[in-house]
């Protein structure tokens, strides 16, 4: 069979299952995936530093000895093996962390070489976590070695050699997005040149170029693709839902009662999305809006309101959201607003029994149903709307541009009238202006910062060990008090990451990040379960048993919910008021955010903390950044600068494209010529401009996948 770019990558000689599942964790799916999973960064052996010149606080590559036979601590938590090396009468102490199989990689008398920043420990010189290859496997003719991003059980070499074979088989397949002018006048090569150089680099300098292009050709697909894939048809005609101009007075005084049952004043900000809202909805132009609200900002009334608007004036609107518990939740908010108007509300979830599906359906056909609730279970194609103006798309990120466009372009029961319907996003996480212009040129942004009258802002702290009392006495002291509590992790067992969940990776080795289920042995241990009921929450769990455990947290049966990140996304228990967050520094700031979000809405003094053993100056950094701060926005550039977009965003399942050369904090001026050079070729109408417009929509499905489509 022949392998393709789109083949998976089991096909490939050497990658058999359980390989391909360990790829999968790092977004490689397919041939296209491995051949643009670039180096992180290189081990230069040409560049090799003198011993004798080595000092503290200096990164060095050296070439060296091993003095003596690795020695492994196996009682210890992190598993530390350690040795020394040296040459010229220098020896420095190499401590391996977490990585137990290095104990019988090494020996005394192997000539290696080392990469690693030199500290001081007991006086004396050490590399902790260094990259460490044996001299005899080094390629004396490629001497500069890439660094990929890992996960347990696969290394750097296994994937370059997978690498170099995929190039060979599938190279000459990879599409030009970058139109030849361009290509001469920045220096560019072919694509297949360009991910050789970034793969197997003769230098630094030849892996700076071909990074350059690449990152290029990233900002080509994200700029002028997300473009091409939200674009709407300028014929494209919606319902005119306020054909006034404004409410009729008794519509209007309709829209007061629900606006009364809110049960508090809506902040300027809020006001004014509701505005622009409804000055989209008098138009026949469809409306194509993202609504960015901070976490507690009150964004899920804006929608609520806006679909009461919708219904007042006879029109069916929907919202969607990623996860059941979201969805009913949402849901039971709707009701209590729409209280006395008169206005039906449904909830359509995947595990909805047949009936009540049909029942559902029918009232969606006839109109009767004006408020329509649900995850995906919406998107099925037998599901036909009477009326349908507005769609909703709640973290719009977790659903695809082609999913979305299922609801927008339904058409009545008659098949006559308006083609579409208005477009809503809506997300908790705060994208920089900047960015924002680049990732949504043709979308107009209501910005949501204004907190509601009467939010304590969350105190933040930050404890740098596993086992602090910190831990034990702010779970009691919450639960004494008759709060409750939240325990993220970010993983489910020892063997098990969240579907979705996005976290930094420092080294081969996971073995250290706190699971669900050792959390909960944790508490078992310490005694705190015994008299405080315990309840876990992740992703895979079975929709029912995630809704009832949720049902338990809300009404207090469950003191405290061990979860994934799953909790991340809009869940809302007033009652919880403390969070603690395991290996915090695994998170991005705005993951951190959103999560810490989910206390302190109940107008009570709420309580995070931050947990996290490693001791590296960036992971401290973002820890006092998170103490410090409340701010969603600030802490979302901030995230911006450290990590780039891609990080920032997470992985495929969760947020934009990560992109794998560019930084949109960086790289925002680059962003904009790639955009306007491609831009004025795809103008020109020639056979060049229709050729780059299909390879751009080719590259941009094949390279973003389902995460890019998300936007």
């Amino acid at each position: 069979m022949r392998v393709t770019l789109t083949s998976p990558v089991v096909s490939l000689y050497g990658i058999g299952p359980t390989a391909s599942e360990k790829l999968a964790k790092l977004g490689i799916y397919n041939i296209y995936d491995l051949i643009t999973y670039i180096p992180r960064r290189y081990n230069d052996w040409s560049n090799i530093a003198d011993i004798t010149g080595v000092g503290a606080d200096l990164e060095v590559s050296i070439r060296c000895m091993v003095l003596t036979m690795p020695s492994f601590n196996a009682k210890s938590k992190l598993k530390p093996i350690t040795f020394f090396v040296g040459d010229k009468g220098i020896r420095l102490k190499v401590t391996f962390f977490n990585q137990p199989y290095l104990a019988e990689k090494f020996m005394r008398g192997d000539e290696v070489f080392c990469h690693g920043k030199v500290t001081v420990f007991n006086g004396g010189l050490q590399l902790v976590n260094p990259y460490m290859e044996k001299a005899e496997s080094v390629d004396e003719e490629a001497l500069v070695k890439p660094v990929y991003s890992l996960t347990q059980g696969i290394t750097s070499k296994q994937i370059s050699k997978w690498v170099k074979t995929a190039l060979d088989l599938c190279g000459k397949e990879m599409l030009q997005v970058i139109p030849e002018d361009v290509v001469r006048r920045r220096g560019f090569v072919s694509p297949e040149e360009c991910y050789r150089m970034i793969h197997f680099p003769a230098d630094t300098d030849e892996a700076r170029r071909a990074r350059e292009q690449i990152a290029y050709e990233e900002l080509v697909l994200l700029g002028i693709g997300m473009r091409m894939s939200n674009r709407r048809n300028k014929d494209e005609i919606a319902p005119v839902v306020i054909p006034q101009g404004s409410l009729p007075s008794d519509k209007a005084s309709a829209w007061k009662k629900i606006v009364a049952n809110l049960g508090f004043d809506l902040t300027g900000d809020q006001k004014n999305a509701i505005r622009s809202i409804q000055q989209d909805l008098m138009k026949d132009e469809p409306m194509n809006r993202l609504v960015q609200g901070d976490v507690g900002s009150g964004k899920t009334a804006v929608a609520i309101l806006a679909m009461a608007m919708t219904a007042i004036m006879g029109y069916q609107s929907v919202l969607l959201a990623p996860t059941s518990v979201l969805a009913t939740q949402h849901f039971n908010t709707a009701l209590n607003i729409l209280k006395g108007s008169g206005i039906e509300c449904e909830l359509l979830l995947g595990k909805t029994t047949q009936s009540e599906k049909t029942r559902i359906k029918n009232a969606i056909e006839k109109g009767s149903a004006k408020v329509i609730i649900g995850t995906h279970a919406l998107l099925t194609d037998d599901i036909v709307f009477s009326d349908l103006a507005l769609v909703i798309a709640d973290e719009q990120h977790r659903f695809g541009v082609k999913q979305r466009s299922k609801l927008l372009v339904r058409k009545t029961p008659s098949g006559f009238g308006p083609n579409t319907a208005h477009n809503l996003v809506m997300t908790a996480t705060p994208i920089p202006r900047t960015l924002a212009m680049v990732l949504y040129g043709d979308m107009d942004t209501t910005i949501i910062k204004e907190k509601p009258k009467g939010r304590i802002p969350v105190k933040t702290y930050f404890t740098g060990s596993k086992d602090s009392r910190d831990i034990k006495e702010l779970i009691m002291s919450m639960i004494k008090g008759g709060d409750q509590v939240y325990i993220v992790c970010a993983k489910i067992d020892d063997e098990t990451e969240e579907e979705g969940t996005f976290f930094l990776r420092y080294d081969e080795s996971d073995d250290s990040i706190t699971s669900v289920m050792q959390m909960k042995e944790k508490l078992d241990k310490w005694g705190i379960t015994k008299d405080n009921k315990t309840g876990i929450l992740y992703g895979p769990m079975p929709e029912k048993e995630k809704l009832s455990v949720m049902d338990k947290f809300s009404e207090g049966e469950i003191k405290i919910l061990i979860s994934t990140t799953v909790i991340e996304v809009g869940v809302d228990n007033p009652n919880a008021n403390a969070m603690i967050i395991m290996d915090a520094d695994r998170f991005g700031l705005s993951t951190l955010h959103q999560l810490r979000g989910r206390v302190g809405r109940g107008g009570r003094q709420s309580y995070c903390l931050l947990v996290s053993e490693n001791k590296s100056e960036n992971a401290l950094i973002r820890m006092k950044m998170m103490c410090e701060s409340n701010d969603g926005f600030e802490l979302a550039r901030k995230d911006l600068e450290l990590r780039g977009p891609g990080d920032f965003f997470g992985t495929r399942q969760h947020g934009i494209p990560a992109l794998r050369a560019a930084n949109l904090y960086t790289d925002l001026e680059l962003a904009k010529e790639a955009v306007t050079e491609v831009g004025e070729v795809l103008n020109s109408g020639s056979a060049e401009a229709e050729k780059i417009e299909k390879n751009i929509k080719e590259l941009f499905d094949l390279r973003f996948a389902e995460s890019a489509r998300t936007l």
